[in-house]
């Protein structure tokens, strides 16, 4: 069994664990903004572009630049993420126990992340049969979902690493917050789907679900319902979630709670301004790609409160924990 390490993990470990986060924020920009500007076909081969790490005319063609610069940042941050790997392993003495296992996950992630893409490439549909164009849209999807699973991993390996790990002091359950975090990912899956299906303006109108003012949809289809669940029940449910989950933070009275939690309140806040925005713009680009990247920041955020407050469980259920407590 692993012991927990007395000391901080290093200083210097903690702070590149924080900029691989960063990073991978920078590669889920990227994708989204290529996705929404429809460039993810500027090459039809995969891991080269037109079979060159420098394919001619990508800085002055659009599509070409958002893709194969996509490619490049993910690139980097898989790197970055396998030296994270081997940080973390060599200072396994160091470092809170499980957080090797964590990190070789992380990096294992990036490169199914990776895979995915190729597939994405590989199997989309030009003058294929439409049975390909489904598996298609399936790894497109599963590509965008698999980023949002790669940066919870790397938030919880940050948050382990982090000097305020073992400081964390007090006593509350975990559970409600990974299921949070699970209703918030479930949500992103959903809008996931029905971005890669082109069902964004299904509904074109909002708070109304139909143009006739009902606030049920008109009709019923695949595109319709998808768009409905979405943004209007997903997001209803996952905000009253997250709103009981930033109360229940707030009452512990500790700013390794507080200040995630009144984040997490302020990022739903955004998330709900941008959503409507994309579809009182008609997916206006930026603001769509927007969307998503604070979408990834609302189900960061969670599991960031999930993984600190499943700390405290772990220490109010230690009686190694209890002893020391009683001996100060």
């Amino acid at each position: 069994m692993t012991s927990q390490p007395t000391t901080s993990p290093p200083i210097a470990l903690s702070r590149y664990s924080k900029v691989v986060v960063a990073a991978a924020f920078v590669v889920i920009v990227a994708g989204a903004h290529t996705t929404t500007a429809g460039a993810g076909m500027a090459f039809p081969d995969w891991p080269l572009s037109n079979g060159s790490l420098n394919p001619q005319g990508w800085l002055t063609n659009l599509m070409m630049f958002l893709e194969h610069s996509h490619r490049l940042i993910a690139g980097t941050v898989a790197a970055m993420i396998g030296v994270l790997a081997i940080w973390t392993t060599i200072r396994r003495r160091d470092v809170p126990g499980g957080s090797v296992g964590l990190a070789w996950w992380a990096f294992g992630g990036v490169l199914a992340q990776a895979l995915l893409g190729g597939l994405r490439v590989m199997l989309d549909p030009q003058g294929i049969a439409a049975t390909t164009s489904t598996i298609a849209t399936t790894f497109r999807v599963l590509h965008g979902c698999a980023a949002q699973l790669e940066l919870c991993l790397l938030v919880a390996l940050a948050a382990r690493l982090s000097p305020v790990w073992n400081r964390i002091q007090g006593a509350a359950g975990s559970g409600f917050a990974w299921a949070v975090s699970a209703a918030i990912f479930l949500q992103l899956i959903i809008g996931a789907t029905m971005r890669h299906l082109g069902a964004g303006l299904a509904i074109p109108t909002f708070p109304q679900a139909s143009p006739t003012g009902s606030w049920m949809p008109a009709a019923h289809d695949i595109y319709t319902d998808l768009n409905f669940t979405h943004t209007r029940l997903g997001a209803s449910v996952v905000s009253i979630l997250i709103l009981v989950l930033v109360m229940r933070s707030l009452r512990m009275e500790s700013t390794v709670f507080s200040r995630p939690a009144t984040f997490l309140l302020a990022l739903v806040l955004v998330q709900i301004g941008l959503g409507v925005s994309v579809i009182w713009t008609t997916r206006q680009p930026i603001v769509t790609t927007l969307h998503v990247v604070n979408g990834a920041a609302v189900l960061a955020t969670a599991v960031l409160l999930a993984v600190r407050l499943g700390r405290t469980s772990h220490l109010s259920n230690s009686p190694h924990q209890s002893l020391s407590q009683a001996i100060a």
